[in-house]
């Protein structure tokens, strides 16, 4: 099994920025550098658990010892591969230098990232990324979903669950959930990709949707997104992303089991009142909605 890296130490010196500019260009151009940051930013968002830094490591170790005993000839570079695992595991539980804005059911913030570009986060949503390292590291984390001023000349990446944009100059949206992945250009152009692989280059009012595999593409209006004025609208939309977004701005929950979630809705609901949104969204799909202790919202189909 040939080493696919120049030498042994290659993603220690990736870690440390040792690497030379062709080498960086042509690492950042591979898959595997992909995945490294995914497992990167994967590890980072585990800094909250207990960890004990020894005992993985000799889990690791027994683990090595008890392959070698089975499959004789083991590479000597996949030593390296597992200690540069450790490094990043160790690195980034006990030196984590990371920026993160969440924010909470029914709220929004506004901050701005090391470039100058601004990025409104929407309810229920949070935004990582590495501050101290950003001019060469230029890649944010989002959860759930955020619309994106882009400083004029500058670009960066917004990776996601569902997928990852490139920012090309631009304003968009970009929401993320699981199994479904959506952004919406209001300025410039964007290169977004879903889950499922596939690139397209997003223009001026075009927007692009992964929804199970599934693409859709759609034409919207305005300069950014309805939910920033405190109105969320929808086209063509899954009943289940719709639902997901009523819980999140209003901290409800639902019983869904008697509706059809795949279902689509086209239409828009106000933040200010959970009723009025309610009776918007479930009256224009003949289902009827019955509120309980207050959060708890059962659906029901009309009959």
């Amino acid at each position: 099994m040939k080493n696919p890296y120049p030498d042994d130490g290659f993603l220690a010196r990736w870690l440390s920025s040792d690497l030379t500019t062709k080498e960086k260009e042509t690492f950042e151009k591979s898959e595997d550098y992909k995945k490294y940051v995914r497992i990167i930013d994967k590890v980072d968002t585990l800094n909250t658990l207990p960890y004990d830094k020894e005992k993985l490591f000799n889990a690791i170790q027994q683990d090595i010892q008890k392959e070698t005993k089975t499959i004789k000839l083991v590479p000597k570079w996949t030593y390296g591969v597992a200690a540069t695992i450790l490094v990043i595991v160790g690195v980034f539980f006990f030196f984590d230098t990371s920026t993160e804005y969440t924010t909470n059911f029914g709220e929004q913030t506004s901050l701005t990232l090391p470039d100058g570009s601004e990025v409104i986060l929407n309810s229920k949503s949070s935004l990582k990324f590495k501050k101290s390292d950003w001019d060469t590291n230029r890649i944010v984390m989002l959860t759930g979903e955020a619309f994106f001023k882009v400083r004029k000349g500058s670009d960066f990446l917004v990776n996601t669950i569902s997928g990852e944009v490139s920012v090309l100059g631009t304003q968009f949206n970009v929401n993320s959930r699981k199994d479904f992945f959506e952004v919406m250009c209001h300025e410039g152009k964007v290169k977004a990709i879903g889950n499922n692989r596939k690139e397209i280059i997003l223009t001026k009012e075009k927007a692009y949707r992964v929804v199970d595999d599934t693409t859709e593409n759609w034409t919207i209006k305005g300069s950014e997104p309805s939910w920033v004025l405190g109105e969320t609208t929808f086209t063509n939309t899954p009943l289940k992303q719709v639902i997901q977004s009523l819980q999140h701005q209003f901290d409800l929950s639902f019983d869904k089991n008697s509706i059809n979630e795949d279902q689509r809705f086209t239409g828009s609901y106000s933040h200010k009142d959970v009723e009025i949104a309610l009776r918007t969204i479930f009256g224009s799909m003949e289902i009827t909605y019955s509120i309980k202790d207050n959060n708890k919202v059962i659906l029901t189909k009309k009959k």
